[in-house]
């Protein structure tokens, strides 16, 4: 799936183009000519048009690969696992994820044998196997920056981070950043933090990993929150004070999750802001309520190696199952009215406080009359 928008109007605070799109080179021979003696000569000189380089990044909301404490065996993600496998989980929306360059999620759960359970009302937890869901259906990155990482202690935390580190998935945790470089040379950094607790040194693990992402050479800097009201479809002020600091540190493109139910997404200085993707793959409720959710997409497109600000991105609404009437830890393309559903309460959440919204096929597009 690719939107094929470009977007350049007033309002939203779009900065203006800095980038070159053409280098011209004259060929001069050995010498250094100041002057041509004939036109032919002049028309030695050769315009090199450097063909541009595009990359196409895929963010989902909560995966739970696995389920909470309280769940027993019948009905649960171990059940579909040992039934289904491995590849049951993403097949709906493989061939979204086979088709960009970097599909990042927001992993909230350990993959740990580990029983040190933390005395809280939900722990979340799979097992270090079900990484292969993640690696057989071309996910590239994980953000652990929520409030499951150590619900089942340092040891929980450890051994997911080694899964991943074993299976070649990127991650970003607190002061940890990581980058992923695309088969075109272009350089992705995450960096993910809790805000949850909405203190100074959970920002800074953001606005710090920001910068030693661009100091390390990432050509595309991409950050991750967990934040918010869980069931409140509209971000609260810390996240939106949070989100336009976060796009003045440099990031590129803002995820945002933990409300468990979509929020509206945000144009702030051409940049995205996606403040809840809701739940995706979560196995941690057996029968959601709210079971919409989307996947979105961007293409970012870079000449020099440096990155455009045409604008390039939309919605592809989700069911996160494919029954409605239980949760099969299937997440499911919608369709016809769920569809059109979808897209219109995306438009009505984003409405109040966004100068964009969606199209008939989840295309942002920039409204004329801003809020």
């Amino acid at each position: 799936m690719a939107f094929a928008c470009t977007l350049l109007l007033a309002g939203c605070s779009l900065p203006e183009k800095t980038a070159r799109t053409a280098v011209r080179s004259t060929e001069a021979g050995t010498a250094v000519q100041q002057e041509y003696e004939t036109e032919s000569q002049t028309q030695e000189a050769s315009e090199v048009i450097r063909e541009p380089k595009t990359v196409t990044v895929t963010a989902v909301g909560d995966c739970t690969l696995g389920p909470n404490q309280k769940q027993g065996y019948a009905g649960s993600f171990h059940e579909y696992y040992d039934k289904y496998g491995e590849n049951y989980f993403f097949d709906g929306v493989r061939s979204v994820f086979e088709e960009d360059d970097f599909t990042l999620v927001n992993l909230e759960c350990v993959l740990s044998t580990s029983k040190d359970r933390v005395e809280k009302t939900w722990n979340m937890k799979g097992k270090p196997e079900y990484v292969g869901i993640l690696t057989n259906s071309s996910v590239e990155g994980c953000s652990l920056g929520n409030n499951h990482t150590f619900d089942y202690g340092q040891t929980g935390l450890d051994e997911t981070r080694q899964v991943l580190n074993d299976a070649g998935l990127i991650f970003g945790f607190n002061d940890h950043t990581a980058t992923y470089t695309t088969d075109s040379g272009i350089v992705i950094g995450i960096v993910s933090a809790s805000q949850l607790s909405a203190d100074e040194t959970h920002a800074a693990y953001i606005r710090d990993g920001i910068r030693k992402l661009k100091d390390e050479g990432a050509d595309l800097v991409i950050a991750s929150c967990h934040w918010g009201i869980e069931g409140d479809h509209y971000p609260n002020d810390y996240q939106k004070k949070l989100a336009h600091e976060i796009i003045d540190w440099g990031a590129d493109v803002l995820i945002g999750s933990h409300p468990h139910v979509l929020q509206g997404i945000e144009l702030y200085q051409g940049k995205v802001i996606c403040y809840s993707l809701g739940n995706f793959c979560f196995g941690g409720n057996l029968n959601p309520a709210d079971k919409d959710t989307v996947i979105y997409q961007q293409t970012f497109t870079f000449v020099d190696g440096i990155l455009q600000n045409d604008l390039q991105a939309g919605i592809l609404p989700c069911r996160l199952s494919s029954t409605d009437s239980r949760n099969d830890f299937r997440p499911a393309i919608a369709k016809g009215k769920q569809k059109k559903s979808i897209i219109s309460d995306m438009n009505t959440y984003s409405a109040s406080y966004s100068c964009i919204e969606f199209d008939d096929t989840g295309r942002l597009e920039i409204r004329e009359e801003q809020p």
